[in-house]
């Protein structure tokens, strides 16, 4: 007799389940900082990843009977952060062009250091400077050059310190195309960073990301 569509593997009766709000509140409050980066990834700014974090909280609970027992609640609940931050990020887009903004190009402007003096946000290898515990708007502008996923991957391996492999659970992506992500990151924000984010031939910089740890 086949099993049913919907079947999960069996629970202990009585046995706490994340229907539970206590055993859902629980787990969501450990991935939550790592969920915010997921969203901050994909939209490529800070100040919604909040909101689109319990958006997609609310969403999660309604669907929880979706929820595979024993799997990986960090990487279900960041794909349906994933979603949310990409509605998100296409309403954005709808109601304004992020290049023609003036209050983001004002932010952007005042954000810049004087000529030559330095501006200490990340250290040569790419990890952000000690005293800079948020984002700041210049990092934020530099993270904005980089695509979704390696934007993602780049955020939960340098502010979460997740390990590759954990990358590769939450973000549903290979192991090695997560490192890949991390250092060619790292080496894009160094050029930007830097100001020397021009176009100087075919590799593109790959010098500059050979060296990476």
């Amino acid at each position: 007799m086949p099993l049913p569509r919907n079947s999960r593997p069996e629970v202990e009766a009585g046995a706490p389940t994340m229907a539970d709000p206590q055993v859902f509140a629980a787990h969501y409050r450990e991935a939550y900082h790592r969920l915010t980066l997921v969203a901050a990834g994909v939209t490529g700014e800070r100040h919604s990843a909040e909101d689109i974090v319990q958006e997609a909280a609310i969403i999660a609970f309604e669907k929880i009977d979706q929820f595979l027992p024993g799997s990986n609640f960090s990487a279900w609940m960041a794909e349906i952060v994933r979603r949310c931050a990409l509605n998100h990020r296409r309403k954005v887009q709808q109601r304004r062009t992020y290049a023609a903004d003036p209050t983001l190009l004002s932010q952007m402007n005042n954000a810049r250091a004087a000529p030559g003096e330095p501006w200490p946000i990340a250290s040569d290898t790419g990890v952000l400077a000690a005293n800079q515990a948020s984002f700041d708007d210049e990092l934020t502008a530099a993270l904005a050059t980089l695509s979704e996923e390696p934007r993602c991957c780049l955020l939960l391996r340098i502010v979460d310190k997740l390990s590759y492999a954990e990358i590769s659970r939450v973000l549903h992506i290979p192991e090695g195309t997560a490192m890949s992500h991390v250092h060619r990151s790292k080496a894009q924000l160094r050029r930007v960073l830097s100001g020397a984010d021009a176009p100087s031939g075919k590799d593109g910089g790959a010098s500059q990301s050979a060296g990476l740890p």
